[in-house]
């Protein structure tokens, strides 16, 4: 290893670093804020905490299961200088997963194919997570150097090998619970070396992997809390007909992301060594890494996916590229050994996964923020269906497999980092289009608009509304949101630290803090700071001040951001003995508008014909409790005025 970093090489790797660093920095500039919702705001929840109070939930809390690793690399650049800082630390932390690929295939070809391996592991669209908040940053090295440490101790055998795996495969596990596959990976890739090998009595020498592998299913069994929030993924059943089909289709996925190619080469050679040809046994080891990998983390993937959530999570796959690309590099490294009877087989087998996959199914919007790769293939499918132009895509990408000369070998790689990077671009600027159109619809502007106008903690209310992420992005943007009240049955989804609780009959809130945010069908004791818009589908945000004992004044339901009623509205108003309801509406498809007080009509008036008409409805001072008007129009009603005055302020 030592030597292999005297190489002059060394210089040719450190420009890709340097290169890769800044190119990948640059691209986070085009992304605007957090976009994989919530998964940013909750790493970057956990890095923070690390920060300031120096502790992280480990089995149980908000946030427990997510990653311990993680936040050690984040916390302080996001805290001194924000994401602009912290984009710049990931793009070169990303940037390094080419070192293990550069080390380990010095010790099986020569430099210039494994400076190409390198260049293959930075032109993936995967580095370009490196501009969010996400584990995939530092997963992306720490996988690859994982496996390679794996192939290592695969193909010495030694205890001392075998428990640096281990080490490592720890550390996978601390910043992805994901990695605990990575234990059956080395399990599975010595049964398959010892096979190709025709050596069944190494596998005596394996008995630590056989210990951590037993340990690990005991620990899943007896313990599964010790996976915090993924503890649910070991309990209950999973469809077996999905969860393979995904499988498939997530295997499909890796061959179309690392540009079919170097799916098919990995496959020339596993076939050449399943015949007894490998003789090297470092190269040996690593093909049969490479395929106990593939079958591990795709059925893994594919068995969650089935349950969780049903369509592509390629980032999911984001340990598999950069020894998928060293193994390309070993084919064009021997001169491109391409047996007629075994080519045949391998490229039909590829095409066949292609073509039967559903991509028109697979590759959508909703997809895309997992699954980066399959950017440029979304980009192109608005004038031809996916399916097709994978299928004839992979069909070409195969030809040139099966037919280019070996004097022309370098067309390969050429191919192959040309579809990467035209990708990578794609899948950039749909991050900058998407992302800033998610910004604008769940945030507005300004994004730290609660702290400008907030002289003290905030509470967020929560009433269910469907774009909660919205409480995420207005939380992690505004320091000052010290607490979220979620209106039960109503709760943010993901592990947000919050206060679950039935509205009050009396209106009464669960919070100490001086300042609410809510939607503004929401009416508070105390006087309205600020008033946010967000997106033209959502309602917007007012930030109260509030007086005495934390109380809602009022709160509206059946009415449209714009003030339009397309049925029945209410409007619930608290300690409303003595008070008035004013309102101003707009006639636009009604004809009679009736107003009814607890259920008992108070007004019923035509209104046909009229541009706008103003009323009030005064409560009895001897009424107790709360009011409940209701408002009924006819097919839509508008409205521009929805308040009420309490006696108090009369």
């Amino acid at each position: 290893m030592a030597r292999a970093l005297r190489r002059p090489g060394l210089i040719a790797l450190a420009a890709l670093v340097a290169a890769s660093t800044l190119l990948y920095a640059l691209a986070g500039t085009r992304e605007p804020g957090l976009w994989i919702m919530p998964d940013e705001a909750i790493y970057a929840d956990r890095a923070l905490l690390l920060w300031h109070h120096g502790s992280l939930p480990v089995f149980r809390g908000p946030g427990a299961g997510y990653g311990l690793l993680y936040p050690l690399v984040a916390a302080a650049p996001l805290a001194l200088g924000g994401l602009a800082s912290l984009k710049v630390l990931q793009a070169l932390v990303v940037s390094l997963a080419c070192i293990p690929v550069y080390v380990y295939g010095r010790r099986i070809m020569p430099s210039s194919w494994t400076l190409l391996a390198a260049a293959l592991t930075l032109a993936s669209p995967l580095l370009l997570y490196s501009g969010f908040v996400m584990t995939e940053v530092l997963f992306y090295p720490l996988a690859a150097l994982t496996l390679l440490a794996i192939a290592r101790a695969v193909e010495t055998a030694t205890v001392r090998d075998q428990v640096l795996a281990l080490v490592l495969v720890g550390a996978c596990v601390l910043t992805r619970a994901q990695a605990v596959v990575f234990v059956a990976v080395l399990a599975g890739a010595a049964l398959v070396d010892a096979l190709l090998a025709r050596e069944r009595a190494r596998l005596r020498a394996f008995w630590p992997a056989g210990l951590a592998l037993l340990a690990g299913a005991l620990v899943a069994v007896a313990a599964p809390g010790a996976f915090g929030s993924y503890s649910s993924v070991l309990g209950g059943g999973y469809p077996l007909g999905s969860s393979l089909r995904l499988s498939l289709e997530h295997l499909a996925y890796l061959v179309v992301a690392t540009a079919v190619i170097p799916f098919a080469a990995f496959g020339v050679l596993f076939v050449e060594a399943a015949r007894g040809r490998e003789r090297d046994p470092a190269a040996r080891a690593l093909l049969a890494v490479t395929a106990a990998a593939v079958v591990g983390v795709c059925v893994q993937v594919g068995f969650f996916a089935a349950r969780f959530a049903p369509h592509l999570l390629g980032r999911d796959l984001a340990a598999l590229p950069p020894i998928l690309f060293l193994v390309f590099a070993l084919w064009l490294a021997r001169g491109l050994p391409r047996s007629a009877w075994v080519v045949a087989p391998v490229c039909f087998a590829a095409l066949a996964l292609l073509a039967l996959s559903p991509w028109d199914h697979l590759v959508v919007a909703e997809a895309l923020p997992d699954s980066l790769e399959a950017a440029l293939v979304y980009r192109i499918s608005g004038s031809i269906d996916a399916a097709t132009l994978v299928t004839v895509a992979g069909l070409v990408l195969l030809l040139a497999f099966a037919l280019v000369p070996r004097r022309a070998a370098i067309v390969l790689p050429v191919c192959v980092v040309a579809l990467l990077v035209a990708t990578s671009v794609s899948a950039s600027t749909i991050i900058r289009d998407r992302a800033g159109a998610d910004q604008a619809e769940l945030l507005g502007s300004p994004r730290n608009w609660i702290d400008r106008a907030a002289n003290g903690g905030v509470t967020y209310i929560y009433d269910g509304e469907a774009a909660w992420n919205s409480v995420w992005q207005q939380r992690f943007w505004n320091d000052r949101v010290d607490h979220v009240l979620s209106f039960a049955p109503a709760k943010v989804p993901g592990p947000m630290p919050q206060t679950v609780r039935p509205l009050s009959p009396s209106g009464f809130l669960a919070t100490r803090d001086r300042y609410v945010v809510a939607p503004d069908r929401y009416e508070f004791v105390g006087t309205p700071v600020m008033e946010h818009s967000r997106g033209i589908d959502l309602a917007k945000l007012r930030l109260w001040r509030l007086d005495g004992r934390p109380r809602l004044a009022l709160a509206t339901n059946g009415i449209q951001p714009n003030g339009d009623m397309i049925g029945p509205a209410t409007i619930v108003a608290y300690g409303c003995a003595g008070g008035v309801l004013h309102l101003t509406l707009l006639p636009k498809a009604t004809s009679v508008v009736t107003i009814s007080l607890d259920g008992k009509r108070v007004q019923r008036t035509h209104v046909a014909g009229l541009d706008s008409w103003t009323t009030e409805v005064r409560v009895p001072r001897s009424h107790a409790g709360t009011c409940r008007f209701k408002i009924r129009g006819g097919l839509l009603l508008g409205s521009t005025v929805r308040s009420f005055e309490r006696a108090s302020s009369l």
